[in-house]
């Protein structure tokens, strides 16, 4: 029996009996790639496009901030309901790491401002 289950493929064969691996259903990395590269890009237009017609630096900065709060929270949510996980467990997730980020991003760019970077 052993010999007929590996004569076409025996990796195949060995994934699917003993570890319960499906080889025909695991992703496809390029897919998985294209789909991050387009999530990404449209979700860093969100606040591209707040602050880009505001002259005003502190206007700016609050625009940014308040719509990337938004944008992180619904984002965790969509993630969440896509996933199906917890949405507001998600949505936090998102949103605090995505305030940590900001804050590290903003900290760096001021001190790179201050030594004349």
């Amino acid at each position: 029996m052993a010999e007929e289950l590996t004569l076409g493929d025996a990796l195949k064969a060995h994934a699917r009996d003993e570890l319960g691996i499906d080889m025909d259903e695991l992703s496809n990395p390029m897919q998985a790639a294209v789909a991050s590269a387009v999530a990404f890009s449209l979700g860093a237009a969100i606040p591209l496009l707040a602050g880009s017609f505001i002259v005003d630096t502190k206007y700016r900065i609050v625009s940014i901030v308040v719509t990337s709060t938004f944008a992180l929270a619904g984002f965790g949510a969509v993630g969440a309901r896509l996933g199906g996980a917890g949405l507001f467990k998600a949505a936090i997730r998102v949103l605090i790491g995505g305030w940590i980020a900001m804050l590290i991003t903003y900290g760096v760019l001021r001190l790179c401002s201050k030594i004349g970077v």
